[in-house]
């Protein structure tokens, strides 16, 4: 390798080292406490959605950092705008409803959580007792 080349490697090297650091190190540990604002009067219902949805779908969401680099993680601001449970209790009867419809679809088809996620944070994929607890919650009217 030449004096170049070394010094190349080197940089991005560093710089790649300075980029994970950074990410890990701006996460906040996950939190064990119950969420501050329960999103349905089933407590089960809200066990699941703390640790499978909250990561991305709340304000208070943080994933361990070695999930936190994937690609939907990654997106995970954008996927607070489209559902913030966070938010849930300001959401009225009609946009929990159209909420309440997503989550049945996205947890039916499998598209929630995504793969590329639990895939590195195995503690939210939904077993299926869980996926079939949601699918009744959802299934409810919107109160």
């Amino acid at each position: 390798m030449t004096t170049s080349t070394t010094t190349l490697s080197v940089t991005l090297s560093l710089a790649l080292s300075l980029l994970i650091a950074g990410c890990s190190s701006s996460q906040q540990p996950a939190s064990t406490e119950a969420p501050t604002t329960d999103v349905s009067t089933d407590p089960q219902v809200n066990a699941i959605l703390q640790s499978s949805c909250f990561q991305c779908h709340s304000s208070t969401g943080s994933a361990p950092w070695y999930a936190a680099v994937s690609p939907t993680y990654l997106a995970a601001n954008s996927a607070r705008g489209v559902l913030n449970f966070s938010d849930w209790q300001t959401y009225d009867a009609e946009k929990r409803a159209a909420e309440l419809k997503s989550i049945e679809q996205a947890v039916s088809g499998g598209s929630m959580p995504p793969g590329d996620y639990t895939a590195l944070d195995h503690r939210a994929q939904l077993s299926d007792d869980q996926k079939q607890i949601l699918l009744k919650w959802a299934a409810q009217p919107a109160h």
